[in-house]
């Protein structure tokens, strides 16, 4: 049985270039001959291109050397041609070879070079659909991980200095980005629509132009929670209207451990009178850290005010650590994977004290979910990481599991139409169901279901060389959604923030997450998306 190394970085095996290509023609050689993953991506296209290929050259190069096998085999076909097939012979399959096929000049994986393996990794745009569609992953003793293999050339190429650095500083640091944007947020919107700045960033990052950018919010999620913060502090009564008992933070506690640098608020449900631990499962606990994610700080904080909104109407207490940094995920992408390494040991300690203490993590990305959930403890193999995976779930799959809990009030102030709901490739990916659908049937009347890539990634589509393949694949999942918004839906959702800006930039449409459509249902503040996320104007318009 085979065990694929996966993001284990601190395998030796994991950096040795003779084992890394021995994977890579193992694992071409099945995926050639297996062929379901055509659709998803260019890579197994072209992977099976080139070796079909070189399968054509080298029978053609014999043939050449040998032409009394060609022939012989014109021979052959012109008397099949002549014979006439009997009634009784139609109903029984025939096959027959005629000497020129020669099975025995097939290429390999192992006839392809560095370059043409180079070709087929970065087509792959990390959307992770072919794991759960391969017959072979683990634990079947091939032990396939297509996707971790990629991410692991990757990162061997970024080592021997052979994939170029220039965007790491730039597009796999979305903090930086986020907090310089934040500073001017208006001015740093119109900078991201100027064809002078636009075109500065395409020669020098190689950002495409007519890429549209996330626009930075003007007021972002880490502000606003401070604010809140502070308004609740100074509150001489519970601020909530529904019986908020404000918890203080410690001003001795140390920095970022459970109480210090964030707040904490218990919301009872009116006419609960168990407490929301008493009530909640092991399984299940009544309190959470939101881990915001970069998009939600920094470009679409109404999905993180919903999230806290949602959650305390329901009785869940919500703490937010400010020392949380990206998930890692955009180095991950880039083949960073010391980078990412690092930033799952600085979240691991983060997060950390708050598992100890019973908190479930919960984030609004699927990317940055399926980040913490699955990568985080390859890419760090500590019981400290593990732990932290193991309390961490998708915002949505948290908030369905309080439902079928009976934990969710289902007294909604208003009701909502037909809505078009996308699923992310990352909630797919982690095989934890349609949660995002099954919350909104609580609250509007049908969902239209559109299962298909929208071809973002992280930085994926950002790219010159990309961006046109980008919208080629985020086409089909565009055009469904629009298509539904014509025949009657009122809305369009998704959970993830780059597939609605990718159907944004190709359709016009503005999803929103499941979770602002709940906080609307409730008829609770959150503000709206006007300004947040999608550019004002996309760079050429």
């Amino acid at each position: 049985m085979t065990t694929p190394i996966g993001l284990r970085i601190d395998d030796p095996r994991f950096w040795d270039a003779a084992d890394l290509r021995e994977e890579v023609n193992r694992v071409f050689d099945i995926c050639h001959s297996c062929r379901l993953c055509f659709k998803f991506c260019g890579s197994f296209p072209r992977l099976f291109e080139m070796i079909d290929q070189r399968s054509a050259e080298n029978v053609q190069e014999h043939l050449v050397a040998h032409p009394e096998l060609a022939l012989e085999a014109a021979r052959r076909r012109a008397l099949a041609e002549a014979v006439v097939v009997k009634p009784s012979d139609e109903r029984h399959e025939m096959a027959e070879t005629f000497g020129d096929e020669l099975p025995g000049l097939a290429a390999r994986a192992a006839d392809l070079d560095g370059a043409e393996i180079d070709e087929v990794v970065e087509l792959c745009f990390q959307c992770k659909l072919c794991d759960p569609a391969c017959p072979y992953t683990p634990p079947h003793p091939w032990g396939i991980d297509v996707p971790r293999l990629f991410l692991r050339w990757k990162a061997q190429r970024l080592r021997e200095g052979r994939r170029g650095r220039r965007l790491l500083a730039l597009l796999r640091d979305p903090v930086r980005i986020g907090r310089w944007a934040s500073l001017a947020p208006r001015f740093a919107g119109r900078a991201q629509r100027s064809g002078p700045v636009r075109w500065l960033m395409e020669h020098l990052a190689g950002i495409d132009a007519r890429k549209h950018l996330p626009a930075p919010a003007r007021e972002n999620f880490p502000r606003w929670w401070r604010r809140r913060r502070a308004e609740r502090s100074t509150a001489k009564a519970p601020g909530s209207a529904r019986g908020s008992e404000l918890v203080a933070a410690s001003s001795t506690a140390p920095h970022d451990a459970p109480g210090a640098g964030s707040i904490a608020v218990r919301a009872t449900v009116p006419g609960d009178t168990e407490s929301a631990a008493r009530r909640t499962p092991v399984n299940l606990p009544g309190r959470v850290v939101l881990f915001s994610t970069c998009t939600v700080d920094w470009n679409s904080p109404v999905t993180g005010r919903a999230a806290v909104a949602v959650l305390e109407h329901n009785g869940i207490e919500v703490v937010w650590p400010a020392a949380q940094l990206c998930c890692g995920m955009p180095r991950l992408d880039g083949g960073d994977v010391e980078g990412a390494a690092r930033a799952v040991a600085h979240n691991t300690a983060v997060l950390l004290p708050w598992v100890e203490r019973g908190y479930a993590v919960v984030v609004p990305s699927p990317s940055c979910s399926l980040m913490l959930r699955e990568e985080a403890p390859q890419l760090v193999a500590s019981p400290a990481a593990r732990a932290v995976a193991t309390a961490t779930r998708d915002l949505c799959d948290y908030v369905a599991a309080l439902g079928r809990a009976g934990r969710i009030d289902r007294t909604f102030s208003q009701r909502f139409g037909r809505v078009a709901y996308h699923v992310p490739c990352h909630i797919r990916e982690q095989q934890i169901g349609f949660r995002g659908r099954d919350i909104l049937k609580w609250f509007c009347e049908g969902v239209d279901l559109v299962q298909e890539c929208s071809g973002h990634d992280g930085t994926w589509s950002m790219l010159r060389e990309h961006f046109a393949d980008s919208l080629a694949v985020g086409l089909r999942a565009a055009d469904a959604m629009a298509q539904a918004s014509s025949a009657g839906c009122g809305a369009s959702c998704t959970d993830c923030p780059l597939a609605a800006l990718q159907m944004h930039q190709i359709a016009g449409i503005r999803p929103v997450h499941p979770i602002v459509m709940m906080a609307r249902a409730y008829g609770l503040d959150v503000g709206d998306e006007r300004g947040e996320l999608f550019p004002a104007v996309g760079p050429g318009e």
